[in-house]
Formats: C-alpha cells, sequence, structure tokens
C-alpha cells in the first residue's frame, strides 16, 4: 500500500533489513498500515481512500485524500497542529511496533534479550523509539483535526461514526 520495506533503509526510520528482516518488516507493515488507517478514517473512509490509493498506484488521487496524504498545517486559535503526512505517521506506528518486539526475542530456551560480545542492547529508555512514535501520533491528531474542520469533505458517517452535530463547536 503506502509503506515499503525499503522505506526503512536509511534516514529517521532506519532499520536493519536484513535477508531474515525483511519478511518481518513486511509482516508488521501489513499488519499496522491498515490497522492505523482504519482506526484514524473510519472503516467506509478508509475503504474509499484504500480504493483511490489502488487507483492512483499507491498515490491518492481524490484532493480530499492528497490534503490529508501530504503534509499539512493547521492554525487553529489555540495551537498549530502539523502533518508530516500520512506516509511519515505509518513509517513512525510501524517503525515503534516493529522496534519494541525486538528488545526481547523468543528463542526456543524462551524470552532472551540479545547481548553482543563487544557491545550491550540499550533499553528502550535511550532509543528514539518512543520519539517516532510520538511524532506520529502527532501528524495524526492532525490529520483527525482537520477532518473534523472540514466535516463536508470528510462525511462524517464515515468518519469513526461520529455524528456531524458532536462536532460543530470546532
Amino acid at each position: 500500500m503506502i509503506v515499503q520495506v525499503s522505506d526503512f533503509n536509511e534516514g529517521k526510520f532506519e532499520l536493519h533489513t536484513g535477508m531474515y528482516d525483511i519478511p518481518r518488516i513486511q509482516s508488521y507493515i501489513d499488519k499496522y498500515e491498515p490497522r492505523y488507517l482504519r482506526e484514524l478514517l473510519g472503516v467506509d473512509l478508509f475503504n474509499l481512500f484504500n480504493a483511490d490509493l489502488i487507483l492512483g498506484g499507491g498515490t491518492p488521487t481524490e484532493p480530499r485524500f492528497i490534503k490529508i496524504f501530504d503534509e499539512l498545517t493547521i492554525d487553529l486559535p489555540w495551537r498549530i497542529l502539523d502533518s508530516d503526512g500520512i506516509k511519515e505517521m505509518l513509517m513512525g506506528f510501524i517503525y515503534y511496533e516493529y522496534t519494541k518486539d525486538q528488545i526481547v526475542q523468543m528463542t526456543p530456551n524462551g524470552n532472551v534479550r540479545p547481548v553482543g560480545q563487544n557491545s550491550e542492547v540499550a533499553g528502550s529508555l535511550y532509543t528514539q523509539i518512543y520519539t517516532r512514535y510520538n511524532d506520529g501520533v502527532r501528524s495524526y491528531k492532525a490529520i483527525q483535526m482537520y477532518i473534523w474542520k472540514n466535516p463536508d469533505a470528510y462525511d462524517f458517517d464515515d468518519f469513526n461514526g461520529v455524528p456531524k452535530g458532536l462536532v460543530t463547536w470546532l
């Protein structure tokens, strides 16, 4: 769909992508990408978004979906919300889900924590997994607020079942 294993080869979301890691990373993409998109958009709007992605070959073609897919900034009276775009958001969530599960690994001897001969595995406190996750949440909230502020473009009947009357205060 949107995120590919090759997106984790370099940069902020770099993961080890050896021959044993690629299938594992792909399984996390397959599991978490649709889950987070369904939670963000609701099932019906997700299905419309997904159909548009398929038509566009992995990029949305409808203006309403392009707007939330790309980077966006929302200037509200009480704060500014920034989104790095849906792909960056998903990469942050998938990076988090994958990395948190790599700290302890299942072996025939049970759960183990890998220890290198010349190094020590850093605990999750010293890694950037929470920063990556929080960046994804920041984008998620900005996209969600944009959808709430534009009820005509995003029918709330298709957005998590929220009736239009409940979000008129925005």
